[in-house]
């Protein structure tokens, strides 16, 4: 079985704000992801998460939930 680029990358970049509180560090591994992965990388790894992948950290989890809800508030139609 292989492991996908994006659970490797991202538990990766999980570890790298580790340091940070957990709100903090998800938040932080949420704007990395927004900002330098493309959206087909993002959305593979939303389904990752959606499978309840074992070998995600946890702040890429909670991270990948925070981008959700960063582009449902950035949409045309999104209320405040």
């Amino acid at each position: 079985m292989s492991f996908p680029a994006e659970a490797r990358m991202g538990n990766d970049i999980a570890r790298q704000f580790a340091h940070l509180s957990a709100p903090q560090a998800a938040e932080a591994v949420a704007r990395h992801i927004e900002t330098f992965w493309d959206p087909r990388m993002r959305r593979t790894l939303e389904a990752l998460v959606a499978a309840h992948d074992d070998a995600l950290d946890p702040l890429l989890v909670d991270a990948t939930g925070r981008l959700a809800a960063h582009a449902s508030r950035s949409e045309p139609d999104a209320q405040p």
